[in-house]
């Protein structure tokens, strides 16, 4: 805990651009200013002077090119690993005597700080550390801990950069980049699309069982299995899915003289047969589409993407996005039956950065996890967020276009082409409003986001660029570049007025401490049934968009909200701890419960991101962490908006 909070505090500072003080910090880690003032003391200790501080406060120093949290990270992930990679490796346990003199610590250390930690992990795969005479060794069955190996490696759970540096600390003695090479090259040469993610989640998932194959720990009949011979019978790529297996198989008995049990052959089936794709996208058509996925299916997905449209206030989609996103779902769908994971590796990051977007895939999955009786991970959600963010970005609403004036001397055919040029390169983004002379401007003195002009002149605009009569590369660069800045300023301007009217001071508390997640959302909810904001109902539809996937969508805020229910009159009901609140695998300062009434649903996608952006700052966040009564929140919050 005292090292995880050091990290936290370096991190806090890192990424701040000012001077940080012990009261802020001692607001952001949730330790007193006496203990920040510890840690910095022996942070500096470790790592010559890393922290300066002065009257204004406490800051990284930029010229020292190493961190604590590089020297603790690396410590602790590498107590870690060694010791899960011999738990996992030795069906005789280790003896805690034996990895203490390894690493040269003493007893209690590993007993104390690093099998919790790995007791913690392994209780997800429902694998237990079971202990006799200081020896340690895994229980649980091999399908469970090949989850176990898949999840770490995919997930990153020790910070490496890729799935194969992750299994190559866990087992150091096995040559993971000559077979990772060869499975490359086997599925390379095989007849079947695989895309990027596909392939890689593939590869990752035969290496490990091609490790533990190696080292003797085979899948037995306790193991929950899945047919695959009756998963592939109706794929119309059988054959090529089992030629493919059947590669593998040669290869692991080429490389090992040892032959692949068939339940493991089995699971290696079922790999591939959920990581084809049946198309490639630019092939597909609905005729192809129907070969493979029945009209209900295609309807079902047509009928909840019309509800996430409807409540999200967003456009209509087209028979192109329809298609791709089908085949997406079925192969979600797919998975989600035979309970195979398809990591996402940036996932984490989506949620945090795309907010609202996750939040419309949140929606989509929920509806759909229903209707088809399963479940779907965080992971499969963000891939849906993928689809929904890429065709909104292709499909802008209106409010979005940019005005523009173009300033043009003689109106001839070259400023006609000009003209033309620029609607040609900027059309679903501009919509040109006039063309004039300087002197017509300066008389008419008309109103335009953005100004282009030709030639050079003193007219004061916020967004004014001067292009050559013959559009240019550059040119074209700044103009795109100024639209973005433009959008951007609109959606602030559009979101603060909105969020404005959602402040009240009787939906404002402070220092409310409570058991569990469930008990804050039940009480901030009370306080909106009490103002009218919200009915009973809504309640209960907050506690299910929890279950879904949690609302802390940084280390300080939580946003919890409804996936149907609509409010009276749109609200955020704010509760604002001096000490953390424990959210899902976030400590939380902030709840922001948030409820919009159905007309303000335009407004939910661009008020969303910017409260996002405001707890994502550093800076920005000691601010606010620094009020205390409702006026000083309203006003940080606000201000921080525009």
């Amino acid at each position: 805990m005292k090292k995880d909070k050091m990290i936290e505090l370096i991190n806090v500072l890192k990424s701040s651009s000012a001077w940080l003080s012990s009261a802020s910090l001692s607001k952001m880690i949730g330790v007193s200013e006496r203990t920040i003032r510890n840690y910095i003391n022996e942070i500096n200790e470790e790592q010559c002077q890393l922290i300066e501080s002065s009257k204004y406060g406490y800051r990284i120093r930029t010229d020292l090119p190493d961190t604590i949290e590089d020297k603790t990270e690396e410590i602790i992930d590498a107590r870690s690993h060694l010791v899960l990679s011999k738990l996992l490796s030795s069906k005789e346990g280790i003896s805690v005597f034996d990895i203490a003199e390894e690493l040269h610590v003493s007893e209690s250390t590993i007993m104390n700080n690093v099998l919790p930690k790995i007791k913690k992990l392994v209780k997800n795969f429902n694998i237990k550390i079971q202990t006799h005479d200081y020896q340690f060794y895994l229980s649980g069955n091999e399908q469970d801990k090949r989850k176990l190996v898949g999840h770490i490696a995919t997930n990153n759970v020790y910070g490496y950069f890729t799935s194969t540096e992750t299994l190559k600390k866990l087992f150091p003695s096995f040559d993971i980049d000559q077979v990772l090479h060869e499975l490359y090259n086997i599925c390379q040469d095989c007849e079947l699309l695989l895309n990027n993610y596909a392939l890689n989640n593939l590869l990752v998932h035969i290496l490990i069982i091609i490790i533990r194959l190696e080292s003797k720990n085979t899948l037995n009949t306790s193991d929950n299995l899945i047919d695959a011979n009756k998963l592939i019978e109706h794929f119309d790529q059988k054959n090529e899915i089992i030629e493919l297996a059947n590669r593998i198989a040669q290869f692991f008995e080429n490389t090992y003289n040892s032959t692949i049990p068939e339940k493991d052959f089995q699971q290696i089936l079922i790999l591939i047969a959920l990581s084809i794709e049946h198309y490639s996208f630019d092939d597909l058509d609905f005729n192809k589409l129907s070969n493979f996925i029945d009209q209900r299916f295609l309807d079902n997905i047509m009928l909840i993407a019309q509800e996430m449209i409807t409540r999200y206030d967003i456009p209509k989609i087209d028979d192109d996005f329809l298609l791709q996103f089908t085949l997406h779902m079925y192969n979600v769908y797919q998975r989600a039956t035979y309970h195979v994971s398809y990591p996402n590796p940036i996932g984490s990051q989506i949620k945090k950065d795309y907010a609202p977007i996750y939040d419309m895939a949140v929606f989509f999955a929920h509806k759909f996890a229903v209707l088809y009786h399963i479940e779907i991970n965080e992971d499969e959600i963000a891939f849906i967020a993928f689809h929904i963010g890429a065709y909104l970005e292709r499909n802008k609403s209106r409010k979005d276009i940019v005005s523009c004036i173009v300033i043009v001397e003689d109106y001839h055919d070259f400023a006609r082409k000009l003209v033309n040029d620029l609607e040609a390169n900027f059309h679903d983004e501009m919509v040109i409003l006039d063309v004039m002379s300087y002197n017509r401007f300066v008389l008419l003195k008309p109103k335009s986001d953005l100004l282009l002009t030709t030639i050079q002149s003193t007219i004061q605009h916020p967004h004014k660029i001067t292009i050559n009569p013959i559009l240019t590369k550059q040119n074209i660069f700044k103009i795109w570049n100024e639209i973005e800045e433009i959008q951007e300023v609109k959606k602030r301007i559009y979101a603060k007025v909105f969020l404005e009217q959602m402040l009240y001071p009787e939906l404002f508390v402070r220092n409310v401490y409570l058991n569990n997640v469930q008990e804050y959302i039940e009480y901030l909810g009370q306080l909106c049934i009490d103002q009218k904001f919200i009915q009973p109902n809504f309640i209960k539809d907050v506690l299910l968009r929890e279950s879904v996937s949690s609302t802390a969508f940084t280390d300080c805020l939580a946003i919890p909200h409804a996936i149907n229910q609509y409010a009276e009159h749109s609200f955020i009901c704010v509760l604002h701890n001096d000490t953390p609140i424990p959210w899902g695998r976030h400590q939380v300062k902030f709840v922001l419960m948030i409820g919009i009434a159905q007309q303000d649903m335009k407004y939910f996608k661009d008020a969303f991101d910017l409260i996002i952006d405001l707890y994502s700052s550093v800076d920005k966040t000691v601010q606010i962490l620094n009020t205390d009564t409702f006026e000083e929140f309203k006003e940080v919050f606000i201000s921080s908006k525009a």
